[in-house]
């Protein structure tokens, strides 16, 4: 047997995740002298409900070491005889160090097992196409060695945009350029974001919610064909929009999943995601100044 190991980021609930076999290592969020865990103690609703009463602003945490750790230490006691990991984008956060000081701190008779360790370089739902495969491999007894080159290659082809409804988390946060994010919030734009070999890139500014879905779609329109489309979302119906422009160019299924409360905490209520299995290139063809032509 061959675990699977990932973060909340990646938006699964437990229960789906226990029935895939998928272990989720939660995400810290800290309020003030509170440690909460994403997905186990808040979801992302429950967030933004806490956010209107805390005297000051949280912020997020990687797992601990001993956090991962537990997590081997519970598959190799049911059997493991490798375990996988897949984290976010170690340019985001420290979960992927977290993940390998658990695995070096492993007492000498728990080392015997093998733990392959990836970093993404994506986050959240532009994970979850090679953890579910991953996931699928393992209760078909592939090897350690097949599950982790297939994984890699289904992120090396996993593309993640987004779209903000505000840009007040992630100016709080540094995650975007302060004079895009005023400008942004001086015109009301959208802004449309992409992760590029681990890093957030502001692609785009939209005049509308509505445009940017539809800039999103016209940039996915290009990279047929398509194997698989994920959705996801910060708050209740914030990828509706989106969905109904890429049911314009993809026939297959769209499932939406939550982006989860650490994420959700860094980018803001309102927040559209979608990640795209493509063996072609994402190529934006505008600069973060202008539109893409209609």
């Amino acid at each position: 047997m061959i675990g699977v190991i990932t973060d909340s980021t990646v938006g699964l609930p437990a229960g789906l995740a226990a029935s895939l076999g998928i272990t989720i290592v939660p995400l810290v969020i800290l309020f003030d002298q509170e440690a909460v865990l994403d997905g186990i103690d808040l979801d992302s609703a429950a967030l933004f409900r806490r956010l209107e009463a805390a005297p000051v602003f949280p912020h997020t945490s990687q797992p601990s070491p001993a956090a991962f750790a537990q997590a081997y230490s519970r598959l190799v006691a049911a059997g493991a005889e490798g375990i996988l990991v897949i984290v976010l984008s170690a340019r985001l956060s420290g979960t992927y160090q977290s993940a390998q000081l658990a695995r070096e701190l492993l007492p000498s008779e728990l080392r015997r097992v093998p733990i392959e360790i990836i970093d993404s370089q994506s986050a959240a739902i532009g994970m979850l196409p090679a953890v579910l495969q991953a996931a699928e491999e393992a209760r078909q007894g592939r090897t350690l060695a097949e599950i982790r080159a297939h994984a890699q290659e289904v992120l090396a082809r996993t593309h993640f945009l987004g779209v903000l409804e505000t840009l007040e988390f992630v100016r709080r946060n540094g995650r975007l350029n302060g004079v895009l994010a005023t400008l942004g919030d001086l015109l009301d734009l959208k802004p449309i974001l992409v992760l590029e070999r681990g890093n957030i890139v502001a692609a785009g500014l939209a005049r509308s919610r509505r445009r940017a879905c539809r800039q999103i779609a016209q940039l996915i329109r290009t990279m047929r064909p398509i194997e698989r489309i994920i959705l996801g979302e910060s708050s209740p119906g914030a990828a509706d929009d989106l969905r109904h422009e890429l049911q314009t160019i993809y026939p297959g299924e769209l499932p939406i999943y939550s982006l989860g409360a650490a994420l959700a905490l860094n980018t803001g209520p309102g927040t559209a995601a979608v990640a795209v299995v493509s063996r072609s290139p994402l190529t934006l063809g505008w600069s973060a100044e202008d539109e893409p032509p209609a």
